[in-house]
């Protein structure tokens, strides 16, 4: 039986990655960043395959979804690309059996105090997310849905500040650190090679104690808590039947899974209702 494994990549957590200027294609560096960020997630596949993994699903789950430069990833990859979907930055992850998820190039909450480009899930309007009261960045999230699907998320890599914050939240997992975050907008970092070099070594760690890593049980029924940064997304918002608002800012859903709550988090991300005209 072939052995599977998944992978998230973002673009914020990878080496050399600083600033706006990195994010989209009106950014002067942006098609360099698009080599950093597809060079370490290779190093993460050819570490993999060298040590037992056949096939690997990865999500390009950075801005358009289309950021990874699809022809110089290995053939033995299936990439998941673009927008909507169902599951955001972990579609992919339903599709059979995994011996594990891992989270390449990741990055702080929004709320955290520490941490380069930190945010979660949309810089410019959410605030905070949290699933059943816990402040959930989109590691937990991330996390939470794998684990719905069985998949224990068992590598992360990204700034000091993330890693620190990830292995608060999956206390066993192999943390990788690319870079030592100075400010919103500016680390100190390893050379991009370096950092590759680490990832590597860090897929080989965590595909080596498969054995420690276990899934977290979900709860029956997941609250998700949106703070959105306009008023009037959290006010249009609760005028779906199955939204509250529970404060000015703060939007309430209640899924009875992780499906549930991914999609409705694509669809507020989608249907540019936080960033309501």
């Amino acid at each position: 039986m072939s052995k599977r494994l998944y992978i998230s990549a973002d673009i914020e957590g990878i080496a050399g990655v600083v600033s706006g200027e990195h994010m989209s294609p009106a950014g002067f560096e942006y098609q360099q960043a698009r080599e950093w960020y597809t060079a370490e997630v290779n190093a993460a596949c050819e570490a993999a395959f060298n040590n037992g993994i056949d096939e690997i699903v990865m999500s390009d789950s950075h801005g358009n979804g289309q950021s990874l430069l699809i022809d110089k990833l290995p053939e033995n990859v299936q990439l998941v690309r673009s927008w909507p979907r169902p599951l955001c930055m972990m579609e992919g992850v339903q599709e059979g059996d995994f011996v594990g998820a891992m989270l390449i190039g990741y990055h702080a909450g929004a709320s955290d105090l520490r941490g380069a480009l930190r945010h979660t899930l949309h810089g410019g309007a959410i605030t905070e997310v949290r699933l059943n009261g816990q402040i959930a960045s989109e590691t937990v999230i991330s996390a939470a849905t794998a684990a719905q699907f069985g998949v224990p998320t068992i590598m992360v890599a990204g700034d000091d500040a993330y890693i620190e914050h990830a292995q608060s939240v999956l206390p066993n997992v192999e943390g990788v650190t690319t870079k030592w975050a100075v400010s919103l907008t500016s680390a100190r970092m390893l050379m991009p090679k370096a950092a590759q070099k680490l990832v590597a070594e860090g897929v080989a760690n965590a595909l080596s104690r498969l054995d420690d890593f276990k899934v977290q049980p979900l709860p029956e029924n997941i609250v998700l808590e949106v703070v959105c940064m306009q008023r009037k997304a959290a006010e249009l918002l609760d005028y779906l039947p199955n939204v509250e608002r529970t404060d000015a800012y703060t939007i309430k859903f209640i899924g009875k899974d992780m499906v549930e709550v991914a999609k409705f988090l694509q669809f507020l991300l989608a249907s540019g209702s936080l960033t309501p005209q």
